[in-house]
């Protein structure tokens, strides 16, 4: 985003620039530092930390303590960037362990997302010329919006891949705004860091390409860029417009194909691996029929659309609803919530809260521009009413259902257990010596907390699969496998040895019944 173009004198100018980066620093610091607060109070002294949100901690973990050190630990399946994000923080547990099993490295990404999404709408709302107070508002009710404000501390991938939306959307906006192309190389390369983040990242950049579409065939300043007489050199600069957006992301995906190929055999391994989504989709939410899956989704959907829904009645109200414009909004929106829908249908998604929030950042990006449309002060006053209103209602919304275990269940009960943390307490007291096998799959929160890291074998070490087809040949003397029901028979421990778990090998023998877990030692 360009600094606003300022007609003033040289000396005011520089004043005001000056005063326009402490504004800015001001409202990055004090929502940095209010979601680490946040962070802080949830992962430390409540000692709740999300799973998913731990599973990345853990990658980044693993890169620099499971010797060897090597990038190719941080795992193949979970998408990289957020635990990329995380290694400068990590590296800290050395001295403070806190920092990766209390989850504050990935509060301190998150955080800082949080902080940064919320300067790219002031500087938006600012590139319109909306007031600062309007914008202030705004930007008030979003980022205290229960949802935005927990996903902010909480350490998930959401609040990153977040940014990256509201930065294309504003982006989007601003070319329909200014026709300036250079915007689509932004959004190309914002893309392709998307993807590193979710893998949501491929239906949403879908969605931004009939955006483009539309703005290329529709929108009055492009025109200037296809010769009037030549209607074929507006298919061509389609043409070439979709090879600039689409680059970076088709690279990022061959680059990421070609690592689980180059590491693990199998090109695909991210898709269709032991870990991956797929093969723990038998435990996905089941749905039912289109309508049980349509009325689901609607229900999941609903506390993250009271925005939208406040833009299509300004639009009625100004008489813009069948505008281009709001086609590409449309678009946006409603690709997100019918990606999952199919997911649901097809029984490969859990149908978590989280994956219906999409609504809510790209039509908060879409704030600044509408209400730029809108000319008239008493109308803009008016429309700024119902939009804040909006806001309004969706934090009231969201803050019912994430209170309610049965509304949104990740949050409640999809979060580290205490019992991790007894499991490795009983290792660093009893078995600071012993050499022990464990697959991280479902164990990370047992890993994270043992003090002799160096004593593990996991899934992160170099020769991890070998020693599971011989444990004995390298030296483990105790074995630690998760409870076999549910996801746990995906634990490459249990999937090897089946029998293991029940205590019915005659090469181990059982130590210690934990809920959820049993070590076993190796008989020589």
């Amino acid at each position: 985003m360009k600094k606003p173009n300022l007609n003033l004198p040289l000396p005011l100018k520089e004043n005001y620039v000056g005063f326009y980066r402490r504004i800015l620093i001001t409202i990055f610091c004090l929502v940095f530092f209010l979601e680490m607060a946040g962070g802080i109070y949830y992962g430390y002294f409540q000692q709740i930390v999300l799973n998913d949100a731990f599973s990345r901690t853990a990658n980044a973990y693993y890169v620099l303590f499971i010797k060897p050190v090597r990038f190719a630990s941080i795992g193949l399946v979970w998408n990289p960037l957020p635990s990329v994000l995380q290694l400068p923080f990590v590296v800290f547990a050395k001295v403070w362990k806190p920092m990766v099993t209390n989850g504050i490295s990935a509060a301190l990404v998150t955080s800082a997302f949080a902080a940064g999404s919320c300067v790219l709408l002031y500087r938006a709302f600012l590139r319109y010329k909306i007031s600062k107070f309007k914008a202030i508002i705004l930007l008030v009710l979003y980022g205290s919006n229960p949802f935005i404000f927990f996903y902010g501390f909480n350490g998930m991938s959401e609040m990153i891949i977040f940014y990256m939306i509201i930065y294309v959307v504003l982006c989007l906006t601003l070319w329909i705004h200014e026709g300036t192309p250079s915007y689509i190389m932004k959004i190309g390369l914002t893309l392709a860091l998307a993807f590193y983040c979710r893998y949501e990242a491929i239906p949403f950049a879908a969605a931004v390409g009939v955006g483009v579409l539309i703005i290329i065939f529709f929108s009055t300043k492009e025109k200037q860029f296809i010769p009037p007489s030549n209607r074929k050199e507006r298919y061509f600069y389609a043409e070439g417009t979709g090879i600039i957006l689409y680059t970076p992301l088709l690279y990022a995906i061959f680059v990421w194909i070609i690592f689980n190929w180059v590491i693990n055999g199998n090109p695909l391994y991210f898709l269709n691996s032991a870990y991956s989504n797929s093969s723990q989709s038998q435990y996905a939410a089941f749905v039912g029929t289109p309508l049980t899956a349509f009325f689901y989704v609607l229900n999941k959907s609903l506390p993250f659309l009271p925005v939208f829904m406040a833009i299509i009645i300004v639009r009625i109200i100004n008489r813009r609803l069948l505008k281009s414009d709001f086609l590409i909004l449309l678009c946006l929106v409603a690709t997100m919530i019918l990606f999952h829908f199919l997911m649901l249908l097809i029984g490969n998604s859990f149908g978590w809260l989280r994956f219906f929030a999409y609504a809510l950042p790209i039509c908060m990006a879409w704030l600044p521009y509408e209400l730029s449309q809108v000319k008239n002060k008493v109308k803009q006053t008016l429309v700024f009413v119902i939009l804040a209103f909006s806001l309004l209602v969706s934090s009231i919304l969201t803050g019912y259902y994430l209170a309610s275990p049965e509304l949104s269940p990740e949050e409640h009960n999809l979060i580290i257990s205490s019992e991790s943390r007894q499991v490795a307490e009983y290792i660093n007291n009893n078995l600071q010596d012993e050499l022990i096998l464990v697959d991280s799959f479902l164990t990370g929160g047992v890993v994270l907390n043992i003090d002799n890291i160096d004593n593990i074998v996991t899934s992160a070490s170099l020769n991890f699969y070998d020693v599971v087809d011989n444990p004995r040949k390298y030296g483990i003397t105790y074995i630690l496998v998760p409870d076999q029901s549910g996801i746990g028979h995906l634990d490459a421990i249990n999937s090897k040895y089946p029998n293991l778990y029940a205590n019915n090998v005659d090469w181990c023998v059982e130590v210690k019944d934990f809920d959820g877990y049993r070590l076993f030692k190796v008989i020589y």
